[in-house]
């Protein structure tokens, strides 16, 4: 007597890179939803979020990463000076440059960034 194997079909689908692409682009028609086009291609929506995030960190590390937001600063070493002689130095957009002197007056300051700025 032999024994009769019973072959079940898998469950587990696979898609082609280009099938996913194609799936995926669909889900990002405005016109429609992620769901509804997971309910017409027979997968759960949770499936497109994952080849979608799947798909992101890819194009991630294939992208060169970009230069950072912000300059990096270096202070020169801080000028002798006598105590109580204090000196702000103030640079503006455009390249000016205004330095004070301690005590020095508040509104003719304001006027002279005024002045500088264009304002």
């Amino acid at each position: 007597m032999t024994n009769p194997h019973i072959i079940v079909a898998g469950t587990r689908r696979s898609w082609s890179p280009e099938q996913k692409r194609a799936i995926l682009a669909e889900a990002d028609d405005p016109a429609t939803t992620a769901s509804a086009v997971a309910r017409r291609h027979g997968l759960h929506s949770s499936l497109l979020f994952r080849w979608r995030r799947a798909v992101l960190a890819e194009q991630q590390a294939r992208t060169p990463s970009a230069p950072p937001a912000f300059v990096p600063l270096a202070l020169p070493a801080p000028a002798e000076r006598p105590a109580g002689s204090g000196v702000v130095e103030i640079e503006l957009a455009g390249g000016h440059r205004l330095r004070a002197e301690a005590g020095a007056d508040l509104t003719l300051l304001q006027g002279v960034i005024a002045a500088l700025l264009g304002r």
